[in-house]
């Protein structure tokens, strides 16, 4: 078994967001701290790990005179026996109850020869559904029986989703105290469904997969609050909108750095939980909680 330091998982590390958050992550911990940068591509994720690594030992950071560490770890959330294999590894190495932090990071929009897929079909729809809600979902599943005390999980969503997008009932039925994971499953599922029939608008949806999706995972931060609310660990989840960033994804014209988008992830990964408690479940952006 490994020492007592926290531990961080960052899905999707590789590079953007997901890179910029596991870098702030060392750089910002108060604590020591072991960072898992996990990618779904070894190449990928090493050269990361390379570059993140070179920085520290040439800056000197504060990061080093922390103790913390970073590490690489091949992880593809779309595989559930890659979640397994990883969730067994962090178990051996850290112990039974092995993180401090998971950042569901992994996601994407849909491309076809290397282009983003901007129409709302059945395919891209359920593509679209699977990697940003489906994974993490399943991700969360498997980690939060290894959350440690004080435990956090954090979804990187996107100001698109809010509930104003959703007409008819959705919007109560996403906000209820009454929803459970499987029916965020069926709204999801429907979603999809309704688009290959054509009939989205007549049950509320708008023709936005990657909008639909990722308010699932704000839907499902709630209700995991919620139901987790008398776990002695004290768990905290949260969804957190980056802002607009400049990545693979927006392209070079969006206004913000992925240093910039991962300040609040970064804030809500760390600070201490007695601050964020009564915030647990919410939306966060700009370092400020913010009505879904």
């Amino acid at each position: 078994m490994d020492d007592d330091r926290l531990v961080a998982v960052v899905t999707g590390a590789n590079r953007g967001i997901g890179k910029a958050i596991t870098q702030q992550l060392l750089l910002q911990s108060s604590k020591p701290l072991i960072v898992y940068l996990t990618a779904r591509v070894v190449d990928r994720g090493q050269q990361a790990f390379d570059e993140l690594r070179r920085e520290q030992l040439r800056g000197g950071s504060n990061a080093l005179r922390q103790n913390n560490e970073l590490r690489f770890h091949q992880l593809d959330v779309s595989d559930e026996e890659s979640i397994r294999a990883f969730i067994d590894y962090l178990t051996l190495v850290h112990g039974e109850h092995s993180i401090d932090v998971l950042v569901n990071n992994a996601g994407g929009v849909v491309r076809q020869n290397d282009h983003i897929v901007r129409t709302c079909d059945a395919e891209t729809a359920a593509q679209c559904v699977q990697m940003n809600y489906f994974t993490a979902v399943n991700m969360t599943t498997w980690a939060v029986p290894h959350m440690r005390r004080h435990g956090r999980v954090v979804f990187l969503v996107t100001a698109l989703a809010h509930l104003g997008i959703f007409s008819g009932d959705l919007p109560r039925v996403l906000t209820s105290d009454e929803l459970t994971l499987a029916g965020l499953h069926i709204i999801e599922n429907g979603f999809v469904s309704s688009v290959g029939k054509g009939t989205y608008a007549a049950y509320g949806f708008p023709p936005m997969p990657y909008a639909v999706a990722k308010a699932g995972l704000i839907a499902y931060a709630r209700m995991m609050a919620r139901i987790t609310a008398s776990d002695p660990r004290g768990l905290l989840f949260a969804s957190v909108c980056p802002g607009y960033v400049k990545t693979d994804m927006t392209g070079p014209y969006a206004p913000l750095t992925p240093d910039q988008g991962a300040e609040t992830p970064v804030y809500v990964a760390l600070t201490d939980s007695k601050r964020l408690q009564r915030h647990n479940g919410g939306l966060w952006k700009h370092l400020k909680p913010m009505k879904w």
